[in-house]
């Protein structure tokens, strides 16, 4: 379960928030919030419209835990969720310093990884 929290993280940073970019740019600073289970996301404790990346999210969670081989892997997850925290980079209003965190819980244990993006543009684990 680590490496798939290890996994959405990346997922997070990756390509795929590219479809959300503009509308997260639009937002300016703030804290995402995404239920990996219903899909359902806020911004600063808000409601937003359905968000490309939280179904991206939502399908890579379900294909990796399908994919494993253990018992624990099909226990239902008790809470699934991904906690973006998003900063206007210094000197640009169109880039973004993005902290993720990802948590993930089952009748087994939680589990957690964090990361962010650096000013390249790549993500490094902040465990």
């Amino acid at each position: 379960m680590q490496t798939l929290c290890d996994e959405l993280c990346r997922v997070f940073l990756g390509w795929r928030l590219g479809e959300d970019r503009e509308a997260l740019l639009a937002l300016g600073e703030g804290a995402l919030r995404i239920d990996l289970l219903s899909g359902e996301c806020w911004y600063d404790e808000e409601p937003l419209p359905a968000l490309f990346i939280a179904g991206e999210l939502m399908r890579t969670l379900e294909r990796v835990r399908s994919e494993r081989e253990e018992p624990l892997a099909s226990a239902p997850l008790r809470s699934a969720r991904l906690d973006a925290f998003f900063a206007t980079r210094a000197g640009s209003r169109r880039a973004l310093d993005i902290a993720v965190r990802v948590s993930l819980s089952d009748a087994s244990g939680d589990w957690s990884a964090e990361t962010r993006n650096d000013p390249g543009g790549e993500h490094r684990e902040a465990r």
